[in-house]
């Protein structure tokens, strides 16, 4: 099995459950909010990192396998 750390992300994406926006980062340092601001994704296919309300996201990242 491979390692997170090492794995290729083919799409950067979350829902937020309070919205229900599904936002995308597509490029490093793309910084993305939903639009009531509850929570965000960054960095596009280089590395996942998102925040805000823990408990009001849904993470959808694409990996190659």
């Amino acid at each position: 099995m491979t390692d997170w750390h090492n794995r290729k992300i083919l799409r950067n994406m979350l829902k937020c459950l309070n919205c229900n926006d599904i936002i995308e980062s597509k490029h490093v340092h793309d910084f993305v909010w939903c639009s009531c601001k509850n929570v965000f994704i960054d960095g596009g296919t280089s590395y996942v990192r998102y925040g805000g309300k823990m408990d009001g996201i849904q993470l959808l990242t694409v990996y190659a396998d």
